[in-house]
């Protein structure tokens, strides 16, 4: 993956792998080291076994693999700085509140549901 861009072949086999999974997710990322984040997000989907499950009754799972993320908006703060990554989990997102100390970054679809100036 070139410049972190899938080329068409990569695509392609995405679509025909009977393990990928297309899921709606929200995360936060936070900077751990050059070139490195850390992320904690969550996703929620209207059927009683998720499909990141991959079938297991287990309460955790490692999974190792390819992210692919298509931001439906992002917000870049700085309200959220010392929470850990462990109370980021448990919060729900005030957005209003990440826009006092930060900014829409990207909103390519239209759907950030508050007014920005």
């Amino acid at each position: 993956m070139p410049g972190f861009h899938p080329d068409p072949d990569v695509l392609a086999s995405l679509q025909q792998d009977p393990h990928a999974r297309h899921v709606p997710a929200w995360m936060y990322v936070q900077t751990a080291a050059d070139g490195t984040v850390s992320f904690v997000g969550a996703s929620r989907v209207d059927r009683p076994v998720h499909p990141l499950r991959y079938g297991s009754d287990r309460t955790h799972q490692l999974i190792v693999g390819e992210l692919i993320v298509r931001p439906h908006y992002v917000i870049g703060t700085d309200v959220l700085r010392g929470h850990g990554l462990g109370g980021l989990a448990t919060q729900g997102p005030d957005l209003a509140s990440y826009l006092t100390d930060g900014e829409l970054i990207l909103d390519p679809y239209c759907r950030f549901p508050l007014a920005t100036d």
